[in-house]
């Protein structure tokens, strides 16, 4: 039989120049006459029913081969694109919104439920759900890879009602950190990499901006939630507050569930692999992760204690008005995210994400120690909303940029795990250094942002190392 053999694209396929290439071969075999032509690429057999994309070399390359880049004019770009944007961006409200709002319930339940709970306990129990989202992402992603993505948001969905249900009828501190901690922190992890994942299926020259809306929604979500959830708790209570949640949560879900589609086969991934050892031996790789890591410890920080920094700052306030910093830091972290996702299609995503990183350290360690009146704490909460969560939003994006789209889903993933250690540690550390300086604002504020500053340095050297023009857009 007549070989053809050809150069490849990498596992990490990249527009950067001087990319090192492998071969493999391609074999023309015996196919059913319903099939025009096929191709063994080994040993998987793919149809060639559609007429092949020449590469570089003038090689006919099937379009079908899902480890190849989609080339630019495949992705709509719009379309029924959008309807999977806003089907992610209704997921992404409902549920990876719903740990912002723990800075209502901490307040809450300091007062009224557990009052001689430490902060630093309260804290570790919003963040449980964050540790464990990300622990899951790390295998849901590579899962979703091989199986598709909506199965996976389907069971995630499941569970999140689950959770609410179960939370509105616990009365103990440990069994709180089972309904409000373990199982959201499950569908979390089950969705976030699939969520976040669709609008890089459907576009390219706007991915940023499409990734940005989505995230986008779960500021929106931790927006609205924040007002509603303090004005239903001084209303119904705890308990009721929980199952009106639960209610809306199945009946929009479901709606948003049906607003999600996959582009092509979603089972590209014949085998998966647990342990991505191409990626651990990039350099770029650990920068980004590195990145990761770091800039999330500073970036729970003020979601988690703004309220409760509010109430101490000034203690005659309503506690409607004490949430009012919490909703602005959402809301404008909804509006934020959108438009530095529409930035970053101007100047580069690499560029956003680095940019965004900067200004939210800058207004930790400057605007929030000089926080002292309501006006400037808003100033604070806009800033920092806009700004402090953008590095999430283009996670998606910066990794197709370094890497590509062929195993988005299971980078993503890998690189969430890099949050674990912030997600769980980062709030509780800022609240143990408030005991252990006696409620010192200023030592918490010059940890949160000092760490980010780290984190943003670290990735200076994936962005170099692609691009190494500074003022290019990348």
């Amino acid at each position: 039989m007549e070989k053809e053999t050809f150069d490849a694209p990498p596992a990490y396929p990249t527009s950067r120049p001087g990319s090192r290439r492998s071969s493999f071969t391609i074999h023309d075999v015996d196919v059913p006459n319903d099939i025009e032509k096929a191709v063994v690429v080994d040993e998987i057999v793919i149809a060639k029913s559609v007429p092949p994309v020449s590469d570089e070399h003038g090689v006919d390359v099937p379009p079908t081969v899902k480890d190849s880049p989609l080339e630019e004019e495949e992705f709509p770009e719009g379309g029924r694109g959008w309807l999977v944007v806003l089907g992610a961006f209704i997921y992404a409200g409902l549920v990876l919104g719903w740990p912002l709002v723990w800075g209502v319930f901490q307040s809450y339940y300091k007062t009224h439920v557990f009052p001689h709970a430490s902060d630093t306990t309260l804290s570790l129990l919003g963040t449980l759900q964050n540790m464990v989202m990300t622990f899951t992402a790390f295998v849901s992603g590579k899962l979703g890879d091989r199986y598709g993505y909506k199965p996976f948001v389907g069971v995630g969905s499941v569970i999140a009602v689950i959770g609410l249900l179960t939370a509105a009828f616990s009365t103990e501190l440990w069994q709180f950190f089972i309904t409000q901690g373990i199982i959201p922190g499950l569908s979390n992890g089950i969705m976030f990499p699939m969520i976040v994942s669709y609008p890089s299926m459907w576009f390219k020259k706007k991915r940023a901006l499409a990734s940005g809306i989505v995230v986008a929604g779960s500021s929106f979500g931790g927006g609205a939630s924040s007002l509603i959830v303090r004005a239903l708790l001084t209303r119904l209570g705890l308990r009721y507050t929980l199952l009106v949640y639960a209610g809306i949560n199945a009946v929009l879900l479901t709606v948003a569930f049906f607003l999600l589609k996959s582009r092509g086969s979603a089972r590209h991934v014949v085998k998966i692999e647990w342990v991505d050892r191409t990626a651990f031996r990039d350099p770029v790789f650990w920068s980004l992760a590195l990145c990761m890591m770091f800039t999330v410890f500073g970036y729970l920080s003020p979601v988690v204690f703004i309220t409760t920094y509010t109430s101490e700052k000034i203690p005659h306030i309503s506690p409607q008005l004490s949430v009012a910093p919490t909703a602005v830091m959402n809301f404008s972290s909804a509006i934020g995210r959108t438009l530095v996702g529409l930035t970053a299609d101007r100047i580069g995503v690499t560029n956003a994400f680095i940019g965004s990183i900067i200004i939210s350290a800058s207004a930790q360690l400057v605007l929030w120690n000089l926080a002292e009146s309501f006006a400037v704490i808003m100033i604070f909460s806009v800033i920092v909303g806009a700004f402090g969560g953008c590095f999430i939003s283009l996670l998606a994006p910066v990794t197709a940029q370094l890497f590509g789209t062929s195993r988005l889903a299971t980078l993503t993933g890998l690189l969430v795990l890099f949050n674990m250690p912030g997600n769980l540690a980062g709030a509780p550390l800022a609240g143990a250094i408030l005991s252990a300086t006696n409620r010192n604002w200023h030592a918490a504020a010059s940890y949160s942002g000092s760490v980010q500053i780290v984190g943003v340095s670290l990735f200076l050297y994936a962005r170099l190392k692609r691009q190494p023009k500074i003022f290019t857009a990348f």
